[in-house]
């Protein structure tokens, strides 16, 4: 037996919206719709994970739950009357569909006492349509998005409000939308990551704020309104929680003292293997230590009992760890050049789970896998007859994802979706036997060896004790194996669930790639009471506050919501929650990194009274440009044409990698391992430049190179060809070293370079500062232009 410490640690993710299909959750779990916006500081497993899926056909939903008009004090006539008293820009839709209640989610709310609304608005020849919602009992605002644009409503640089103008609309406007809640009750969160203006130079300029209700004088933050407000004062985007729970006291019976004290000597962390991730992709590993799960549970401010993510009240003391034998039936990969068809893969997933009757085989599609994109697998799914079954929202299924070349099955769900099975047994699977406590065990034993490549070599099961294994509300068993790596635990790990009768339920084998390129144990220079001292320092106090637990569904299981006071570990630094110390370095080293997220910025030493000084400090601050180690930026150095593409998008889409396709493929001679092939690509998509040729990132950028691309950016390549004749080029006293003389012409017409004692220089090199400065010329024509900059 290996004594260890819990790998499910996770650092704090805040969710904002629960619709949102990209943040990779505990493995099944689903939120609640509560109304658009859901803020927890207490979902934090990277363990079992998978991606949160609302698409139509993928999540199931139950029975509608039909609430009565007839208990609504607030009628749809009147939510319809507020909702265009406080968005103007109504008075011209019309309402295309209004329900009482919420079934579009799962689990479905407790509170239905909710009008939803679904709206349609004309705008010359395009449609729009979107949705709010309004409590029928109270009349406050719940949700709305105002998803239509005109260049009427669309507030570019510079902006009319400031961002302190911009959060006292805010304000104005919450006293207006929700009359239940005053003012003095709402504390501004003064995180960067729920407060911040729009963190790109271009596009449309707003400003988002978060706030958090007090209850009771206690802040709670999964009460969180959340709105978002354009540079002329427009309301774009409203949020806040739908349910109705009971608060308990105020009044901790735990004292801070005795919470702090608590949590400081329960305070552990563990060594790891911990990948680091980039737009969703595993980029590089680092050997670095990280709390433990245990110990970054709340404390309940009433018992004094730690609350686990699930609610439950669990020991605390360190995981131990058994080993995984091998059986006789273990996976072994295809050998076959030969890929996987739909029908063979299915026949894989039917030897291992048990695909429930009524369900058939009825779609299938092989597609890069998401956390390998070199990966190919087959997504199949297997549905209920819907002439023969019961009337549901969503017809019940099964779902499997299998390697398209070696046949391992990445994912399995069983996808019910129902109330919990009774543990009164209605019927006795024919040729199968209730499990016991250690049949379970050993069920699980096989399905990980022949799931799982080289399971008893890679896993270690996690020994948690018997009522975490057996979930009595689902009827269900569940283990959970650790990932090791040389002797040395991975920050992740799985988990298998299984009913009574051993039948599969749910498997996720999501793990990160690129471990094996670590030949060698990284040497450690960091000690273990090192970096729990420096742990330590980031949590010196809790801070008392009212969280929600529950309210998800997880393991064919929903949970019921409820709030607890609690004394919930918070670091002095909100961005070290998404941080991990370096063993060997001693470094924070942010383990989620999403491009364009502000950080903490370098000011540069050397811009100092530079030509460019205000452009390249812009550049800085909104993260296209960053220092060396040194601190320099170095201005003056000559840029490539590679570097100009990396500031151009970077200013234009801080998120570009993730508007990539899954499938990675060459493009513009760029290699998919290249460093800058997500730029190129989004440049290609967007066809500033033209993947039948070879991009020439290294080298270096002349000024009318910048031209010609910067002609494609504001997508004026005909009107260039027009200008080709111009005079403005023509009488340039270097006129005949221009070759693309209508490129040229049209950047100057635009002001966005400039001709200098009657000479272009077009094969002048660029610089760091130029090219700063010529991005801030374009940044100051947007919305003059007949087309948005760059889109």
């Amino acid at each position: 037996m290996v004594k260890g410490t819990n790998s499910s640690y996770f650092p704090k993710v805040v969710l904002v919206s629960v619709i949102t299909c990209s943040i990779l959750l505990p493995q099944g779990l689903v939120f609640a719709d509560s109304g658009g916006s859901f803020t927890s500081g207490t979902i934090t497993s990277v363990s079992d994970r998978t991606k949160l899926s609302i698409a139509a056909g993928e999540i199931p939903m139950p029975d509608h739950v039909t609430p009565d008009p007839k208990k609504a004090k607030f009628s749809k006539e009147e939510a319809v009357t507020k909702l265009r008293s406080l968005f103007p820009i109504l008075k011209d839709a019309t309402t295309s569909n209004i329900t009482l209640g919420n079934n579009n989610s799962f689990p479905v709310p407790e509170n239905q006492m909710v009008w939803s609304i679904q709206w349609k608005y004309q705008l010359g020849n395009n449609g729009y349509g979107f949705n709010s919602s309004v409590d029928a009992m109270t009349g406050d605002l719940i949700s709305t998005y105002i998803s239509l644009q005109s260049d009427e409503n669309v507030a570019y640089y510079p902006p009319k409000l400031t961002k302190e103008q911009a959060l006292q609309e805010a304000k104005a406007f919450i006293t207006k939308a929700v009359t239940s809640i005053s003012l003095k009750d709402l504390q501004l969160e003064d995180s960067s990551v729920n407060n911040s203006e729009n963190r790109t130079l271009f596009g449309p300029i707003q400003y988002s704020f978060s706030f958090t209700t007090l209850k009771n004088g206690i802040p709670s933050p999964s009460d969180a309104i959340n709105v978002t407000v354009d540079a002329v004062g427009n309301i774009i985007q409203f949020n806040k929680p739908s349910d109705i729970l009971t608060y308990p006291t105020s009044k901790a019976t735990i004292t801070q003292y005795q919470a702090d004290k608590q949590f400081i000597n329960d305070l552990d962390v563990g060594l790891y293997y911990i990948p680091i991730n980039k737009n969703g992709r595993t980029t590089d590993w680092v050997l670095g230590y990280r709390p433990v799960e245990y110990s970054m549970y709340s404390i309940d401010a009433l018992t004094g009992k730690r609350i686990s993510y699930e609610g439950t009240n669990p020991s605390i003391s360190p995981v131990t760890y058994s080993e995984v034998p091998q059986t006789k039936e273990h996976f072994k990969p295809r050998t076959s050049k030969v890929q996987l068809t739909a029908e063979e893969a299915a026949k894989l997933v039917q030897e291992v789970a048990t695909i429930p009757k009524g369900r058939t085989f009825n779609n299938s599609s092989l597609r890069p896998y998401y956390i390998n994109p070199t990966q190919q697998s087959w997504n199949l799914n297997w549905g209920e007859n819907t002439n023969n079954a019961p009337q549901r929202f969503f017809p019940e299924q099964s779902s499997a994802e299998i390697d398209a070349d070696t046949g391992e099955i990445l994912q399995f769900q069983m996808d019910t979706f129902e109330a919990a099975t009774s543990i009164k047994d209605v019927s006795i699977p024919i040729g199968l036997a209730k499990l016991t406590k250690e049949s379970a065990k050993q069920r699980a034993i096989d399905l990980i060896n022949r799931l799982y490549p080289n399971a008893s070599s890679e896993l270690k099961i996690v020994n948690h004790e018997d009522d975490w294994n057996f979930i009595k509300e689902s009827n269900q068993y569940r283990y959970e194996f650790q990932r090791f790596y040389k002797g040395i635990p991975v920050s992740e790990s799985l988990t298998i669930t299984f009913d009574i009768y051993g039948r599969l339920q749910t498997y996720y084998a999501n793990r990160s790639t690129g471990l094996e390129k670590l030949k060698d144990t990284p040497v450690l220079k960091v000690s273990k009471a090192e970096a729990l001292e420096t742990y330590r320092k980031q949590y010196t106090t809790l801070k008392l506050q009212y969280s929600r637990f529950g309210g998800f569904y997880v393991n064919n299981t929903t949970t019921k919501a409820e709030m607890r006071l609690v004394y919930n570990p918070t670091p002095i630094d909100m961005n070290t929650s998404y941080q991990i110390l370096d063993a060997n370095s001693g470094n924070w080293v942010t383990q989620y990194e999403i491009t364009g997220q502000i950080g903490s910025r370098i000011t540069p030493t050397d811009i100092k009274g530079n030509l460019a000084e205000k452009a390249l400090t812009t550049l800085v601050e909104y993260g296209v440009l960053t220092t060396d180690p040194t601190g320099k930026l170095n201005p003056n150095t000559v840029i490539t044409e590679g570097d100009w593409l990396s500031m151009i998008v970077k200013s234009i889409t801080p998120y570009y990698e993730s508007y990539n396709s899954v499938e990675r493929k060459p493009t513009a001679g760029i290699d998919t391992e290249d460093p800058i092939y997500s730029i190129v690509n989004y440049a290609v998509e967007r066809k500033w430049i033209k993947n039948d040729t070879t991009f020439q990132d290294k080298k270096e950028l002349t000024r009318e190179q910048l031209a010609v691309l910067l002609t494609s950016i504001v997508q004026y390549d005909k009107i260039s060809n027009y200008l080709s004749k111009d005079a403005t080029v023509n009488q340039l006293t270097d006129a005949k070293d221009i070759n693309n003389k209508g490129a040229v012409a049209t950047i100057i017409h635009l002001g966005l370079m400039e001709v200098e004692n009657g000479k272009f220089n077009p094969q002048q090199k660029v610089t760091k500062a130029q090219a700063a400065t010529v991005i801030m010329n374009l940044f100051e024509i947007q919305g003059k232009t007949d087309q948005p900059i760059g889109q």
